[in-house]
């Protein structure tokens, strides 16, 4: 915030502490249409019966429907759809989709649209799972949610990706899960992890449970992204 003119310079700087987040994720439902999206979905896919809409990007046909619509500053919104892939195989991902929109006379008008937003699935999945929150960055963060599972090792990561003026920018990485109780010859282990705490534009506390519990810290750098220090200790697949 921008002092007033002639105002005294604070003497020392503010005080951050962390305060504990409760981001509410949920699983991706694509077969509830949320109230209030009918419209903007056919505002940025056209006609679209049954609230579905077929389309080809980068040579594979995915089927979209509407996940939410999240508040913007500047009285627009984003619209979040995803994408199931017509392939299903193991190496085949979905998509998810943000569109920008602006209310004028009663109707949607797009003003920015992105695909290969966020974590996607394998078996031609979007995200599995999602939420959205205002206190971890000065715009809106989408949290999505996607992994698999390799030769028994399963893994999942969520993306944080702040929903900026100029569009959608993922801010950060993080692994979610990851068991080997699947793999033939190795020890069991299961680790969950949850973001608790957040310092909002500075940086956030991933808690991890199950066969072990600890805590990593991810801080903003320079670039606006948010990486942990030292690594992370969740084992990849």
């Amino acid at each position: 915030m921008t002092s007033p003119a002639g105002a005294q310079e604070a003497s020392t700087p503010p005080i951050y502490s962390e305060k504990r987040l409760t981001l509410e994720v949920a699983d991706v439902d694509r077969d509830t249409v949320p109230p209030g999206t009918p419209a903007a979905f056919e505002a940025a896919f056209g006609q679209a019966p049954r609230n579905e809409a077929v389309r080809e990007i980068d040579g594979s046909t995915f089927t979209f429907v509407p996940l939410a619509l999240i508040p913007l500053a500047g009285e627009k919104v984003a619209l979040v759809s995803t994408g199931r892939s017509a392939c299903t195989g193991h190496p085949c991902s979905g998509i998810n989709a943000v569109h920008y929109l602006r209310e004028v006379r009663a109707r949607y008008e797009v003003e920015g649209e992105w695909s290969h937003v966020g974590a996607t699935g394998t078996f031609g999945h979007p995200a599995l799972r999602w939420g959205w929150s205002d206190a971890i960055a000065d715009d809106p963060v989408l949290y999505t949610e996607g992994g698999g599972v390799w030769q028994g090792y399963a893994c999942s990561r969520a993306s944080l990706t702040a929903l900026t003026p100029a569009g959608p920018l993922e801010i950060a990485s993080i692994p979610v899960f990851f068991s080997n109780e699947g793999a033939m010859g190795e020890g069991d282990t299961s680790l969950e992890g949850t973001i608790t705490s957040v310092e909002k534009g500075r940086s956030f506390t991933v808690t991890y449970r199950g066969s072990r519990t600890f805590r990593e810290h991810y801080v903003r750098g320079e670039d606006g992204h948010y990486e942990v220090r030292g690594g992370t200790k969740v084992p990849s697949c």
